[in-house]
């Protein structure tokens, strides 16, 4: 009859919880582990990891009261705290346990390794030693336990040196053969005791009737109130309503204010924040610095409510960098900033959604300026700022001075060494500052657009409706590499796109890769090609290390509309030209089409690029035409002409066959006859008349 035994010495249930938390804590730690390591895309030639300002190092250090530890390492640590605590337990049971494998060779202390002859030798000393008759009883020793202990012996050696015995060993793993059948359950038996069932089926109902339906609410609810950007609903709905394509930055900066991330209900019940002081002085030197730079973008008297209030200030207190002795303020405008960033992506998917290009690049450029905290409006100097100990005063002083400077940094690097300390050093930059900045223009990553075009893979020409690929070839060009101007990323000395149609003949290596976009597949070789890693970006005034990217896209400023979405491209080099292909559709009118290749540029100001590309689209009867111009511009197979051409891999025409020679000077020899059959008949008639 079968018996149930319950795992009374905790075991076997431990090793299972052990197995299931080791299978949801190795994954977390291995993560936490791979988060924390360097990243791969870290290298030296641009790479400011940790160059921050003194206000964000002290936002991101680690203290008693800032501890910055998030919920997952704890929980992690306290997985691992748990592990050891059930190992214990378990070798401790492992140790203890009445359920020992029955091992002959253990209890007569032999190596699995004796032979029969040893074995008999030895039992033959033990038997000598410890016979109930001749061994001497010691303290609390009876002589029951002395002839207990002799007959284990006695199993022992006749499971290993008995036939039969040995058999039962072997096949059930007991001397004595089969014992009585048990099932073990891997719990222990206080969990089905009658009087602990209240509590167990508690356990029961807050894990699975409670805890698991509010994690799975929790999740579903959480998911459902942000989109896919990042935005409340409420939030992502406002902006809807109220971006419009000619939305001004002003009124971009107030639609952020007044969403829900930035909502502050207990603030909005005061009425007054915590460092009220430190606040009204801070909008007063906003409104001043506002007053100075563009007057036509003064703030409005009053706001709806304390919350609007509060992000409107800190806001352009952070593009316009002007600190606040609170370090609360302080640590709030940082934040706001960071989050300032999301919402603006958010803002940008609504207008690439309506496919607006004019608001979408401002969007853009207003993702340029928060990263860097420089003003927000338009304006040459504004792009110096981004450099170390440089003001916007400073930077207005040196376009003045230098028109050179007007280009931005690379214009910068044009004027003398000697102007440029004259000029700087008059306007309080130290001599740090000034060698820092030097040294991050040396190495500023200008983007260099080497060239842009289409292809239509296999054809020459792209007619509507056919698959266009938009390929772009660009790289990072630093001061230190080459020091000449660019225009809008251009070479003042590369060829014009905007004269001429810039499609190209697409290859016949390029079908897999159509295939594959046309199936959705990406095509990771064209992805990677060019790719070379680089570090993170310089935004010293920016909450988080950011790795730049950059926006390519295609536009069309006559219609003021996107033709094919922005989609990210990063790892652009110096020493590699980046190649990335877009597919998109051709229009489905035919006829010269101008449009503007952009790239964007997600963390810095004047490393952006853009070229004006001309697409000619032709009906598909001109392709038809042009295949029968190829066919019949094609030489012959057994020319000369034909060889070469054949070896460099163009078309040919076949080789006529002897057959066809013969056919044709067949033909030849019956028009031969039939001419002279006529002319015969002609002087017949004639001499009858």
């Amino acid at each position: 009859m079968a018996e149930y035994k319950y795992d009374e010495e905790g075991g076997q249930f431990l090793t299972f919880v052990l197995t299931f938390l080791l299978l949801v804590l190795v994954p977390l730690t291995y993560s936490l582990l791979s988060s924390s390591k360097p990243r791969a895309g870290r290298q030296g030639w641009f790479d400011a990891a940790g160059q921050k300002v003194a206000a964000i190092k002290r936002v991101n250090r680690r203290s008693i009261t800032n501890p910055q530890i998030s919920k997952r390492f704890l929980f992690v640590v306290a997985g691992w705290g748990v592990v050891a605590f059930l190992f214990q337990k378990i070798m401790n049971a492992a140790a203890n346990s009445s359920h020992a494998v029955y091992d002959p060779f253990s209890i007569l202390g032999l190596a699995t390794s004796a032979t029969e002859k040893e074995i008999k030798k030895h039992y033959k000393r033990l038997s000598v030693k410890f016979h109930p008759d001749k061994l001497v009883l010691g303290d609390n020793q009876t002589k029951e336990e002395a002839e207990s202990q002799f007959i284990e012996l006695t199993k022992a050696y006749k499971s290993l040196t008995d036939e039969t015995i040995r058999k039962n060993f072997e096949l059930y793993g007991h001397p004595d053969g089969r014992q009585e059948m048990s099932m073990g359950i891997a719990l222990p038996r206080w969990v089905i005791e009658s009087h602990n069932n209240i509590y167990v089926l508690g356990v029961y109902g807050l894990i699975f009737g409670v805890g698991l339906p509010y994690l799975v609410a929790k999740w579903w609810y959480g998911s459902r109130s942000k989109t896919k950007d990042g935005l409340i609903n409420n939030t992502a709905q406002t902006y809807f309503q109220h971006l419009r394509e000619d939305t001004p930055v002003p009124r971009i900066l107030a639609l952020m204010a007044i969403s829900d991330e930035f909502n502050d209900a207990k603030l909005n019940r005061t009425g007054k924040d915590a460092d009220e002081a430190a606040l009204t002085q801070l909008e007063h030197d906003v409104r001043a610095k506002i007053a100075e730079l563009v007057p036509e973008w003064g703030l409005i008297d009053g706001f709806r409510n304390a919350s609007i209030r509060k992000a409107v200030v800190l806001l352009y207190a952070h593009v316009l960098r002007i600190d606040t002795p609170s370090v609360r303020l302080t640590k709030a405008k940082y934040r706001y900033a960071h989050k300032a960033v999301a919402q603006l992506n958010g803002l940008m998917s609504i207008s690439l959604a309506h496919n607006w290009l004019t608001e979408t690049l401002v969007l853009m450029n207003l993702v340029q300026r928060f990263v860097q905290a420089v003003p927000i409006h338009d304006d040459p100097a504004v792009e110096l700022v981004q450099l170390p100990g440089i003001t916007i005063e400073a930077a207005r002083k040196l376009v003045q001075a230098h028109p050179v400077a007007s280009q931005g940094i690379q214009g910068l690097w044009k004027v003398p060494d000697s102007e440029r300390k004259r000029l700087l050093f008059g306007e309080g930059v130290s001599q740090s500052d000034y060698d820092l900045a030097v040294k991050v223009m040396r190495e500023w990553p200008r983007l260099e657009l080497v060239d842009a075009y289409f292809k239509v893979t296999g054809e020459k020409l792209a007619t509507t409706g056919s698959i266009v690929q938009f390929v772009v070839k660009v790289r990072t060009l630093p001061l230190r590499k080459d020091g000449s101007l660019l225009r809008h990323g251009v070479r003042a000395d590369a060829k014009r796109t905007d004269e001429e149609t810039s499609v190209r003949p697409g290859t016949e290596d390029d079908d897999d890769t159509t295939l594959d976009a046309l199936i959705g597949r990406k095509d990771e070789k064209s992805d990677k090609e060019g790719k070379t890693p680089v570090g993170f970006a310089r935004a010293p005034y920016y909450l988080e290390e950011r790795k730049p990217t950059w926006w390519v896209m295609l536009g069309d400023h006559k219609l003021d509309r996107v033709i094919v979405q922005p989609t990210r491209v990063s790892d652009i080099g110096s020493d590699r030209v980046r190649t990335y292909t877009v597919q998109f559709q051709a229009p489905p009118q035919a006829g010269m089409y101008t449009f503007q290749a952009m790239l964007k540029s997600d963390s810095f100001l004047g490393c952006d690029a853009a070229r004006s590309v001309k697409l000619k689209v032709d009906d598909p009867a001109a392709l038809e035409e042009q295949d029968i111009e190829d066919e019949i511009s094609d030489p012959e197979e057994d020319s000369l002409a034909g060889q070469m051409a054949a070896m460099r891999g163009q078309k040919v025409k076949p080789m006529r066959s002897q057959s066809d020679d013969e056919s044709d000077s067949d033909d030849d020899s019956d028009e031969d006859e039939d001419e002279e059959q006529e002319e015969d008949d002609d002087s017949s008639d004639s001499d009858s008349d």
